[in-house]
């Protein structure tokens, strides 16, 4: 196979474009393998001449050095990629086409639009660059343009994961003072921005700005500020971004000059619209229009700032209920948009969807909902289905179906809005919690008042941490969770059930509990619905509470359990027999339950079932036995504990895979990643805790997602199990990536499919550590895989 490479590539530098078509294939041996490399990327070398660059491509195929199933592009092989990086090392060439790729990525990522894969190709030609000190001075601009590219891309998980592993590295090599460095901090505030990650964003931009001021010029100072200015607007802390934005305009006035310095015209734009949100319309109206006049002047008509100063003049109109000049301001950006742009452009669809906001506002709902549906079908043409532009379309149809009291329709749409946004941006960002505000407000429509409260007090809380007591909408969500309190209180709706159970009514426990009633509500006495059944005698509406966890020996507030109010013998000698199966289990004994299995998930007064007890008492038969028979594994007890999280505090590993061997599929995903109500934990957060190796990985094994958050905002270190489960740190960027690729089964399996693709999406060590451990490593986990190939890269910053 070498010796072949080598000679075809001795035939090509005899062909015409053969030098060109060279280059094109030495620098796609550093990209990404068997990933598609677009011929844009290429067509400079040709002096965008397509002929040129066609010819050189059939060229390259006839010789199979790549494979092209299309006009747009083509593949190398990886092994193909590897002969030719061993040919360019042997022959002395490596650096200078390494040179030449950075250069070249370098040119294509300081485009406004460009393919996806242009990314992933940077990222792994960084992985070769490490091994020349030389090129680190030429490089050093990539990781900035990397992350801006990453944003754009909405990859933002990956963009902030790369960017500071890429800023320890630049602050090490050129330091900290460098321009370079300042540019990834910078850009990494920026993605913290998108990520609603406010806090953490200013400061970041904190200690940017004390860097600014001791090395920057004045216009980088002023660039940070301006970002910092805007971050706090986002956070809705009025005050401090008004003054900081009167600091950086200071005594400018709006002229052409100004409209020239983007940063300065659109700290303008921005000023104007914080004005707005206080309230001070007149004077942001004043602003924008001066803003719009002097972009005029200076920038050409179809100059995409102007266009969006117009939408923002629009929303100040709406916000006063200027409704018929605002929708005139929207209809002039629309129709010049699509003139310039097309219909489908993004500036275009989103002045359309903002006519379809203004209708809503103005009560015409119908009209709305027509018009944001047909704007949400144009965006899913452009973009995919997770991005900002059509997740905030889709909730703004939400919207349009609660006023036409369409709730069945616009409660699938606001999950799986929620879902979207939390997946993106995380539980706490201000555009999650709106959509949670849209699911619990729906439910209040629905009468699901329990639904509802739990709903809103999450909103209430996100509120409180992002914007802080007094703002207008942690004020609005307190006053609303008040009202519910006091309807609560005064009506029956949380007592129905209650009611039911001591009528005996099975039929309406039935469907109230499969509409989402609590099975172990208390009332005003502390009483649950099985007290009440069990007062009565009401044997089957017992036996049916209990088969849906109803908690057998809770005590009301004086203390009295359904037991003891329990008024026949039929409905005590039930009660003593759920007794007895929690007392079979917690001593071990294998229990007759195939008799019983109505009572399987059946719970005490901590909310522990028979198989929690079971697991909690390390009783692996029974805990089989139980499972067998049916007993859910997602069971809950009062502190939102599964059965799993139970094993993982225990370390009962055995248990733990037996408990995640009964389900499959979606259930599997829950389970493994099920959070506690309260803290928001998951089993992995538990064994973390516990330094727990082996039980982190048998969950990572089945599925457990390695950087799942709990509600305070911690998650465990992926970098602390693989230093000691592979011996070495995973490059974080990509294992999101890898772990959607799993689960695998087995402990071979994860060395035959996890390992390989980590380490070659950009494994590596710390320099010292590289000899001693890599084989060492490498070893355990393909002691009984003698085909499989390892490499491990020695540390390099991104």
């Amino acid at each position: 196979m070498e010796e072949k490479i080598r000679q075809s590539i001795t035939a090509i530098t005899e062909e015409a474009n053969g030098e060109e078509a060279l280059k094109m294939l030495y620098m796609s041996a550093y990209f990404v393998p068997a990933k598609n490399m677009h011929l844009d990327m290429f067509l400079g070398l040709f002096d965008d001449n397509d002929e040129d660059l066609d010819a050189a491509i059939q060229l390259l195929q006839k010789k199979s050095l790549i494979e092209s199933h299309n006009k747009q592009a083509f593949l190398v092989k990886k092994n193909v990629q590897n002969e030719i990086r061993t040919f360019l090392k042997q022959n002395g060439k490596e650096e200078n086409v390494l040179t030449e790729a950075i250069y070249l990525l370098t040119f294509h990522l300081l485009k406004d639009e460009i393919h996806p894969n242009y990314v992933d190709h940077a990222l792994f030609l960084l992985t070769y660059v490490r091994e020349y000190d030389e090129l680190t001075e030429i490089s050093v601009n990539l990781p900035s343009l990397i992350v801006t590219a990453l944003s754009k891309q909405n990859r933002l998980g990956e963009a902030y994961t790369f960017g500071e592993m890429a800023l320890e590295f630049l602050e090490k090599t050129v330091g900290e003072s460098h321009a370079a460095t300042l540019s990834l901090q910078h850009n990494l505030a920026v993605v913290l921005d998108a990520r609603g990650q406010y806090a953490k964003a200013i400061k970041v931009l904190q200690e940017l700005n004390k860097k600014d001021f001791k090395y920057s010029t004045t216009g980088e100072v002023t660039k940070s500020l301006i970002l910092y200015a805007k971050t706090l607007f986002e956070l809705s802390k009025y005050e401090d971004a008004l003054r900081l934005y009167q600091i950086i305009l200071g005594e400018r006035t709006l002229d052409c000059k100004i409209a020239l310095d983007s940063e300065i015209s659109t700290a303008w734009h921005d000023y104007a619209l914080l004005l707005s949100d206080m309230g001070r319309h007149s004077e942001a109206m004043d602003i924008l229009q001066d803003v719009l006049s002097q972009r005029k002047k200076v920038l050409s008509p179809d100059n995409q700032y102007g266009l969006s100063t117009k939408r923002s003049m629009a929303s100040v109109l709406q916000s006063q209920g200027k409704y018929i000049q605002a929708m005139k301001h929207l209809q002039e950006v629309f129709h010049e948009s699509t003139k310039i742009y097309g219909e489908y452009y993004p500036g275009t669809l989103q002045a359309e969807r903002d006519i379809g906001t203004l209708l809503l506002h103005k009560g015409d709902h119908k009209k709305a909902l027509k018009k944001l549906e047909k704007v949400e079908k144009k965006f899913q043409k452009i973009f995919a289905e997770s991005h900002p532009d059509i997740l905030c379309t889709r909730a703004n149809i939400v919207g349009a179906l609660i006023h036409l009291k369409k709730y069945d329709r616009a409660l699938q749409i606001a999950e799986d809005v929620y879902e979207a946004y939390k997946k993106i941006f995380g539980e706490t960002h201000k555009e999650t919690l709106q959509a949670k505000f849209n699911i619990g407000n729906i439910f209040l429509k629905q009468g699901k008042l329990e639904g509802a409260e739990h709903m809103l007090q999450d909103v209430y809380r996100g509120y409180h941490d992002i914007f802080g007591p007094e703002h207008h909408k942690t004020v609005e969500m307190k006053d609303t969770l008040d009202i519910l309190a006091v309807h609560k209180k005064y009506f029956p709706e949380r007592r129905i059930l209650h009611a039911a159970a001591q009528k005996g009514d099975l039929n309406k426990i039935v469907s109230l509990i499969q509409n989402g009633e609590n099975v172990n509500e208390a009332d005003s006495e502390g009483r649950t619905p099985l007290h009440y059944a069990a007062s009565n005698g009401h044997i089957n509406v017992a036996k049916y509470l209990l088969m849906m966890g109803a908690m057998y020996n809770a005590g009301d507030f004086r203390k009295a359990t359904p037991y003891q109010l329990a008024s026949d013998e039929h409905m005590k000698d039930l009660l003593i027999l759920i007794h007895e199966l929690f007392k079979g289990v917690k001593s071990g004994t294998l229990i007759n339950i195939a008799g019983h299995t109505e009572l399987i998930n059946t719970r005490d007064k901590n909310g522990y079932s028979l198989l929690h007890s079971a697991v909690y008492h390390s009783h692996k038969l029974v805990v089989q036995q139980l499972l067998d028979a049916g007993a859910d594994p997602k069971s809950i007890s009062l502190k939102g504990n599964t059965p799993l999280h139970v094993a993982s505090s225990k370390g009962n590993k055995e248990i733990a895979e037996i408990l995640l061997q009964s389900v499959t599929g979606n259930k599997l995903s829950d389970l493994v990643n099920f959070k506690t109500a309260g803290g928001g934990n998951t089993a992995l957060h538990v064994a973390a805790e516990n330094n727990d190796r082996d039980m982190l990985k048998c969950l990572l094994m089945h599925g457990a997602i390695y950087d799942i958050q709990n509600k305070d905002g911690r998650h465990f270190n992926i970098s602390r199990l693989f230093y000691a489960h592979v011996g070495c740190i995973i490059v974080r960027f990509k294992i999101d990536e890898i772990l959607n690729l799993l689960p695998v089964t087995d402990y071979k399996n994860l060395s035959n499919f996890f390992l390989p693709k980590m380490l070659h999406c950009g494994c590596f060590l710390s320099g010292n550590d590289l000899d001693q451990l890599q084989l060492q490593s490498c070893h355990e986990l393909y002691e009984n895989d003698k085909t499989a190939q390892c490499k491990i890269y020695s540390f390099y910053p991104y």
